[in-house]
Order: structure tokens, then C-alpha cells, then sequence
């Protein structure tokens, strides 16, 4: 069976985005256009799972900060969204990722933790944030963010757009758009400020789909290093 994305063309993209990610501002990232294969994609976003669905999901309702399900219980997620969660911590997608990023070494994480899946419902939000550091699991650095978006037919109104805030998380950089088959690779640092605070606003049944999946290296480079924390929040905890 072939991957959700497309060898050649995935090598290709990233070798040609490697300068471009590293100097990116506020800090390294890339977007990419129509990620994976136009069938699997497409695919993905017929099966992933509603809020009624039988699901593990995890419901987060801090308002102001996170309000939205997630879910990181692979064994009970359609068999197509786990083959292409497989496909996306393979070793050939951690070699596009090295190359483009720079980062040698990289881990996935199988358990998926604080990932998976992503879905925001009418009003739905993320506050501005900095990622937690270290998985105590794994015994790791958390290095790299990567996100698919999956909702089709996304309109200006919609809202959800990712935003990327500079690194003393006071001003917005850059938005970007959840367009369908989009995906959005960052650096994770204690200072890589982001999320979605513009409330999800698409008509009733139209959710926010996400495949949300995070990389990992057992060191870090000393300029970086911080004690270990959980998610840091802009007028909360940071």
C-alpha cells in the first residue's frame, strides 16, 4: 500500500523549503500546500470522527485558553487516519523532516501524547502558547510541531486561522489559513508562541479537523534547554 504522501514529491519539497524554514520568521516553519495525496486526504477528512462518534476524546473547556476535543487513542480511530498517523511517523517522513528542519536524530512519539487527532466545534479556540518541552515518556526534547488540516471548503468567516506570534508572545507575525490538505511544520521551543485564538465560526456540523503529531531528539542544543514544563500560556502562566 503506498504512503498518504507522495516519496519523491515530499523529498523534493523538502530539500527546495530548507533555507526557507531555517530563516523563517518569527521562528523556523514551513506551510505547505496540498501535503498529502489528493485520495488520502480526502479520504481522511470523510472519516475522521465527530464529536458524537465513540471516541476517546479528551475535552478540554479552559475558555479563554483551550477549548476543543482531541484524541490520541489510535485503536479506536478509523483505519485510514491510523495508517496515515503510521505513514506520518515513518522512517522516511522523519528523514523529510531532518532535512528540511536540520534537526538530526528525531524520535516520533507512538504514544501520541497531547496529539493525534484535533477538532474544534462552533466557538472553539486556542489561546496564545508555548508548547511543553519534554516527554517525560520518551525521556526527550519535544523539537518539532507538524499539523494537517483536513476541514474542506474553509472560508475567511470560518476563523481558526494559526497564528504565529513573535517569541515574547506580544505580537502576531504571521496567519495562516487552515485550508484543506494545508500543513504547517514549526519549531517547538519555550518560545515558539502560536494557536488559534479566533474562535472557530463555521455553520453547526462543519468542524475544525486536525492531525496534530510532534518529533522529539534526546538533546537539545544548550541555547535552547529550559527546566522542563508544560504548556506556557500568554497572560496565564507566561
Amino acid at each position: 500500500m503506498p504512503y498518504v504522501f507522495d516519496l519523491d514529491r515530499l523529498d523534493a519539497r523538502g530539500a527546495a523549503a530548507t533555507a526557507d524554514f531555517r530563516a523563517a520568521d518569527p521562528y523556523p516553519h514551513a506551510v505547505f500546500e496540498d501535503f498529502l495525496e489528493p485520495a488520502s486526504a480526502s479520504e481522511l477528512s470523510a472519516v475522521f470522527p465527530k464529536p458524537e462518534d465513540r471516541l476517546s476524546w479528551d475535552r478540554f473547556g479552559a475558555i479563554g485558553y483551550e477549548v476543543k476535543l482531541g484524541s490520541s487513542d489510535e485503536v479506536r480511530f478509523p483505519p485510514a487516519l491510523r495508517r496515515a498517523i503510521h505513514d506520518l511517523n515513518s522512517g522516511p517522513f522523519i528523514r523529510f523532516l531532518e532535512r528540511l528542519s536540520g534537526i538530526d536524530h528525531l524520535l516520533p512519539d507512538p504514544g501520541l501524547v497531547g496529539g493525534g487527532i484535533h477538532l474544534s466545534r462552533q466557538g472553539d479556540h486556542l489561546g496564545i502558547h508555548a508548547d511543553f518541552n519534554w516527554h517525560e515518556g520518551l525521556q526527550a526534547h519535544r523539537r518539532l510541531n507538524l499539523l494537517i488540516y483536513l476541514s474542506p471548503h474553509w472560508e475567511p468567516g470560518y476563523g481558526g486561522e494559526l497564528e504565529l506570534w513573535d517569541t515574547t508572545g506580544t505580537r502576531r507575525v504571521r496567519s495562516v489559513e487552515p485550508l484543506f490538505n494545508r500543513a504547517v511544520v514549526f519549531a517547538t521551543r519555550s518560545d515558539t508562541f502560536h494557536g488559534h485564538p479566533n474562535p472557530w465560526a463555521a455553520p453547526d456540523g462543519v468542524f475544525r479537523q486536525s492531525i496534530a503529531l510532534y518529533y522529539y531528539t534526546t538533546r537539545r542544543p544548550p541555547e535552547e534547554a529550559r527546566e522542563a514544563h508544560g504548556t506556557l500560556y500568554k497572560g496565564y502562566n507566561a
